[in-house]
């Protein structure tokens, strides 16, 4: 008899890793051309990316000089730590200059989106 196993042990992720999502819809008032626009949206990307460890792109608005449609996702060990980084994301969002209205803010529990229950 064979002793090696033929199945994978339980699955490495914790029963509550959670998947935060924020959509959020940006308006940069001073800038006159797509070039422009760029600038402070690449810098925005780059504070996401660093400091918060989250995904970022540029979902909608991609024509328009002054407008932008972005969504942020991250993953953390907890709901609740993935609540309090998607909050400190929409806080320094709203530090920007400009206007900022979050569409969408929401934290899922990983087992909730796709069966992978032992």
């Amino acid at each position: 008899m064979c002793s090696r196993r033929t199945r994978p042990a339980k699955s490495p992720v914790r029963s509550d890793a959670s998947i935060g999502v924020l959509l959020a819809d940006l308006h940069f008032p001073g800038s006159r051309s797509l070039k422009e626009k760029r600038g402070p949206l690449t810098s925005l990307r780059d504070v996401v990316q660093r400091r918060f460890r989250a995904s970022f792109s540029e979902v909608g608005g991609q024509e328009t000089w002054q407008t932008a449609r972005v969504l942020i996702v991250l993953a953390a060990s907890s709901p609740r730590q993935a609540g309090e980084q998607l909050a400190r994301i929409d806080d320094y969002l709203h530090g920007l200059e400009g206007d900022v209205r979050v569409v969408l803010r929401t934290v899922d529990v990983v087992e909730s989106l796709w069966d992978i229950a032992s």
